[in-house]
């Protein structure tokens, strides 16, 4: 109880200091809401902020389920843990401890926060969900919030460090109350989850056209389009103030102030994603060697999961995929080898961070401060592993 009482003085004096801030990055507008917890929220999830956006609709704390990836960096990791305790979870795991903490918070009487997508949009519309949702919410039997975040992904994409000013809109899309869910099929609440929950920011931008106004708007654009709509090559885009450029043809797209590309094969970011989803399953590897490289990048920090607050640093490793695996060559050629087979699970974290679960249960993760393309190795490993692409 102690604890629940600080989390909630902290939680008054955290918005108190972090609200005008959020109101001057972001001008963001959020709708209030009276309802008392025990409650579950779901939203959308589109950039690092969602979490204090939501919390400002209610007036108790909200107990977010967070990437661990967050809770092991140090100092700042420690203090969220003190001040809000989220509850981590490795995104690229089965998680049954994450479980097991969201149940003993309502238990007690508090509300938890979801971002069932488990990633931040890359391309403007929603990621996949996993259904697991699903058996969740009836089992905590809780009254379902679903949140909409408006206007944050084209403030704040994914794939850039640069922040636009505009408008950021929070507002709750549907209250649904436990005996309206408690009977429904998994299949039907799953899809009412689904249907309520996406917001797909160029439908958005089409019923109420804004200016997302910066500097430097098409930078590091490269760490998700990574491979170019008009000559097919990888990693040969790169984003330089507003332009989008190819090094090896003359692709040329202006990144605008309303989220769109002018010039070249696609105008919305979400169009190319789904072209570019489509035409990697029509590249065929079969000629390949195991020794022909598909494609590789240089210095990533590589760090070992030890556990939801720690990480251990293993050093600078080139990474070099394969149609059967993945390598992890140092400057001195120390090298981990991970074939694909043994790759259980993977993440994106942040930008272009790549987590990889494999299935004697360690977690890689790495860092690196160019605007290479995680996504690219997610969605190739995916490919050659036979898996959907989830990004």
């Amino acid at each position: 109880m102690k604890k629940k009482f600080r989390h909630k003085a902290v939680n008054k004096l955290v918005r108190g200091i972090l609200n005008p801030i959020l109101r001057k990055k972001f001008n963001v507008k959020v709708e209030k809401s009276e309802l008392k917890a025990p409650f579950l929220v779901l939203s959308n999830h589109v950039t690092d902020y969602d979490a204090f956006f939501i919390a400002n609709s209610f007036k108790d704390h909200v107990y977010f389920v967070m990437s661990d990836h967050i809770s092991s960096i140090p100092f700042v990791g420690k203090l969220i843990k003190f001040l809000v305790s989220p509850i981590p979870i490795t995104k690229s795991t089965v998680d049954v401890t994450t479980v097991k903490h969201i149940m003993e918070v309502v238990k007690t009487g508090g509300a938890v926060g979801i971002f069932p997508e488990g990633n931040k949009s890359f391309s403007g519309d929603m990621s996949e969900m996993k259904k697991s949702i699903v058996k969740l919410i009836k089992k905590l039997c809780i009254p379902l919030v679903i949140y909409n975040i408006e206007g944050g992904y084209l403030s704040s994409p994914r794939w850039s460090k640069e922040k636009r000013k505009s408008q950021v809109d929070g507002k709750i899309k549907k209250i649904v109350m436990p005996e309206e869910y408690k009977d429904m099929s998994d299949d039907d609440l799953f899809e009412l989850i689904k249907t309520n929950i996406r917001v797909n920011a160029y439908e958005t931008q089409e019923k109420n056209q804004r200016e997302y106004r910066g500097e430097n708007l098409a930078k590091n654009i490269e760490s998700f389009m990574y491979i170019c709509p008009h000559c097919k090559s990888m990693s040969t885009l790169h984003g330089e103030a507003n332009v989008v450029k190819c090094n090896n043809c003359d692709y040329h797209a202006e990144y605008t102030t309303t989220g769109y590309l002018e010039g070249g094969e696609f105008s919305r970011l979400d169009h190319y994603d789904k072209w570019v989803k489509e035409y990697i399953k029509t590249l065929d590897f079969s000629n390949y060697s195991n020794n022909d490289i598909i494609t590789s990048d240089t210095d990533f920090q590589i760090f070992m999961k030890k556990d939801k607050y720690k990480n251990k640093k293993l050093g600078i490793y080139d990474l070099v995929l394969y149609k059967d695996r993945l390598e992890l060559i140092s400057k001195d050629n120390d090298m981990i080898t991970l074939p694909l087979t043994v790759i259980s699970g993977y993440g994106i974290e942040g930008m272009n961070g790549l987590q990889l679960s494999t299935k004697d249960g360690r977690v890689f993760r790495t860092k690196n401060e160019k605007p290479v393309s995680a996504l690219k190795y997610t969605n190739l490993i995916s490919l050659l592993g036979g898996l959907p692409i989830k990004f």
